[in-house]
């Protein structure tokens, strides 16, 4: 599902709202899912309404995640925070949403033991077959006589 388009009137009061609050066309346009090109568009032919104040649209989708945080430190030098590797999929997160208690903010202690067990689990197959590589990777490594390698001979 996706979310529901505006109308061309609600769409133009909310380009026109936007640009009020000095937003680049560029801005304007990821916020309202829209090129840029329109929106210059819709601002050099339209006028603006004398509400610009436009009723938000209703979502048919969960709102998107929030962007990705660094993950280099910073310059207080404070070590970043972990962070998902992969997007996770929005019915799973409404899922672990549904599970957590209200009050704390926490799953509960058993689904969180399962998932440290199985997160333990991929983390010591990954070290065996991290170790598994670099020990093949070493032992067939020529080994090294501290002298540069030998010419080739090309035949004449």
């Amino acid at each position: 599902m996706a979310t529901t388009q505006p109308t061309g009137d609600d769409r133009t009061a909310r380009v026109h709202h936007l640009a009020a609050q000095k937003l680049s066309n560029r801005a304007i346009g990821r916020r309202l899912g829209i090129h840029h090109t329109t929106v210059g568009r819709i601002l050099r032919t339209t006028t603006a309404p004398e509400h610009t104040t436009p009723q938000p649209a209703e979502r048919t989708t969960p709102t998107p995640a929030a962007p990705m945080e660094r993950t280099t430190p910073t310059a207080s030098g404070d070590t970043p925070t972990p962070r998902l590797l992969h997007p996770l999929d929005p019915a799973f997160v409404q899922d672990l949403n549904c599970l957590m208690d209200p009050r704390t903010g926490a799953l509960p202690e058993p689904i969180r033991r399962i998932i440290r067990a199985a997160a333990d689990g991929r983390r010591a197959s990954m070290r065996a077959t991290a170790h598994r590589l670099a020990t093949t990777q070493r032992t067939s490594e020529p080994p090294t006589t501290g002298r540069a390698p030998a010419r080739a001979r090309v035949a004449p």
